[in-house]
């Protein structure tokens, strides 16, 4: 009798949490804009009377391009490989350096949502927030630049050929390849329910950092035993994307 009073209970106590089906794999597609923190520089020239470009919030935006495909842990935990062609530009800088780059970047990472750590089933606030994300990855980057080579004695307000490298010391390539690089991500996603309350589709927006150990990926990387030059490349994209869930079905209880 004991037992069976037991099994009750404990039957009696599991219903009492929030149960929802989820499916286990998502295929997405995603775009935005890009934006690169290399190591150009703007303000008054020191080399050529007059010249003093600035930097506005338009001139180093451009496009990328990407698939992702995910295997959904639960609801709030997903991890995932994705595919993206990016397109980076920048310049005219104060140095007359200025730069367009087109690589791929394959990437590998995970994604977590606020949801799998509070209960949001008693709050507004909290069911609202509850898709606040943050992921961390690896990735690879391969591509080129259309910076040319250092041309001695050519002018520094030649135009032809240009872009290019600006002194001998400068050790940049306009090739690069198997660049790793280290994204950080924040973002939120909305939820498309399909007839049975399950999640069939996701819309998302996402704000990324990508940290690299290359300084090639703008085509210029000057001698650190001639110039001042500490950091790597990095960039930046903003993106919207849509994924579209199937495969295996996971049950969720919160």
């Amino acid at each position: 009798m004991r037992k069976l009073v037991f099994i009750l209970l404990l039957f009696s106590s599991l219903g009492t949490f929030a149960q929802a089906n989820f499916s286990r794999i998502a295929f997405g597609i995603n775009t935005g804009l890009t934006a690169a923190f290399t190591g150009l520089s703007y303000g008054l020239s020191p080399d050529i009377a007059g010249f003093d470009p600035r930097k506005t919030i338009t001139i180093n935006k451009d496009k990328f391009f990407g698939v992702t495909l995910d295997y959904n842990f639960t609801p709030f935990i997903t991890g995932g490989i994705a595919y993206n062609s990016i397109f980076l530009k920048d310049g005219t800088d104060k140095y007359n350096r200025a730069f367009i780059s087109n690589f791929s970047s394959i990437e590998i990472g995970g994604k977590v949502a606020l949801g799998q750590f509070i209960d949001f089933s008693g709050s507004n606030f909290l069911y609202n927030i509850r898709n606040v994300n943050a992921g961390l990855g690896l990735g690879f980057i391969s591509g080129t630049n259309n910076v040319a080579d250092y041309v001695p004695g050519l002018p520094q307000t030649a135009t032809t050929p240009f872009p290019r490298r600006m002194h001998a010391n400068d050790l940049g390539k306009s090739k690069f390849s198997g660049v790793v690089s280290f994204p950080v991500s924040i973002g939120y996603f909305i939820n498309i329910y399909n007839v049975y309350e399950e999640p069939k589709f996701v819309i998302g927006a996402d704000y990324k950092v990508v940290l690299t150990t290359s300084d090639d990926i703008d085509g210029f990387n000057d001698n650190p035993n001639f110039f001042l030059n500490k950091n790597k490349d990095a960039f930046t994209t903003f993106g919207i994307s849509i994924k579209y869930l199937f495969g295996p079905k996971g049950l969720y209880y919160k």
